[in-house]
């Protein structure tokens, strides 16, 4: 399938970015996206762009993706490179609309909930995401709109988010919420899932930041948050000490390697036996430096 059978006949892939000012666009006329500071798309519509019909392509830079539609339906999907656009692609009816693929960071807490155990406790945290499929992002959130921020997307999604934390929240007595934290957060991520895939997102991470519960619970969550942080540090000092002996074991063996090439320069090893010892202590010495972080 060729690139133009690919987009419908109406543009095709005729180099990379960082080709722009050869000679293959001498005399062409090519657009890039003008985003605001705070906007995931631009959009150019030959219905109401003045000079729409004088580009003879478009550019899209990493990290974007361009969707060129022809009266509302998809003709293509446009990764980073430069594209030539036909003249059919310009008549009445052509849009061309750069979408963001930058992470964005979402704030969001919770009102007071009902535990299992009938306790009210309220939630914070963070999410991140990003934009992964811009057709089902254009198509099932920003429609017709000719701005779309990151602001307006969080205070949509926020909602969402609150409204899987709160359910899965509900399930849980505040000891094991605080207890628990960590399932908490991969429940609401699985929860969340297929619902932002339909939006066309990628929740890249959940993190809950912590809980507001009645006095009476303050002990319990200071002792649980004490508790992990001393787990934490465990976790951290076993991984220096495994990082350490891994650190010791390459030394090992590079002086194993220095002691064979000093004997196979004096003579007291022939080529055959040097081969034999470099080939094994180089094969250890990579497998241990693939442990190393």
């Amino acid at each position: 399938m060729t690139e133009v059978e690919k987009f419908g006949g109406l543009f095709r892939r005729i180099g990379d970015t960082v080709h722009i000012g050869t000679k293959k666009f001498k005399g062409k006329t090519i657009i890039n996206s003008k985003f605001e500071s705070d906007a995931l798309i631009f959009r150019i519509k030959s219905d109401d762009y003045d000079s729409f019909r004088k580009y003879d392509g478009f550019v899209v830079k990493d990290p974007e993706n361009a969707i060129v539609l022809q009266s509302g339906s998809l003709v293509g999907i446009a990764g980073s490179g430069i594209y030539e656009l036909d003249k059919a692609a310009k008549r009445p009816g052509g849009e061309i609309i750069w979408v963001s693929k930058r992470e964005f960071i979402i704030k969001w807490g919770t009102p007071g909930i009902y535990t299992s155990d009938n306790i009210l406790v309220g939630c914070y945290g963070i999410s991140r995401m990003r934009i992964v499929n811009p057709r089902n992002f254009i198509m099932n959130v920003v429609s017709h709109k000719q701005y779309y921020t990151s602001e307006e997307l969080k205070n949509w999604v926020k909602q969402t988010i609150i409204a899987a934390v709160k359910h899965i929240m509900s399930r849980y007595t505040v000891p094991e919420l605080v207890k628990e934290r960590r399932s908490l957060e991969i429940q609401t991520r699985s929860e969340l899932g297929p619902e932002t895939s339909r939006w066309g997102l990628e929740l890249v991470g959940l993190d809950i930041g912590g809980f507001k519960v009645p006095d009476e619970y303050e002990a319990l969550l200071s002792y649980e948050i004490e508790k992990q942080v001393i787990e934490q540090q465990k976790e951290l000092a076993e991984e220096r000490r495994s990082v350490d002996d891994v650190s010791e074991q390459v030394k090992k063996y590079e002086r194993m390697v220095e002691q064979a090439d000093e004997m196979f320069l004096s003579g007291k090893l022939n080529e055959e036996k040097y081969k034999e010892l470099t080939d094994k202590y180089s094969k250890k010495l990579a497998q241990l430096k693939a442990q190393l972080p």
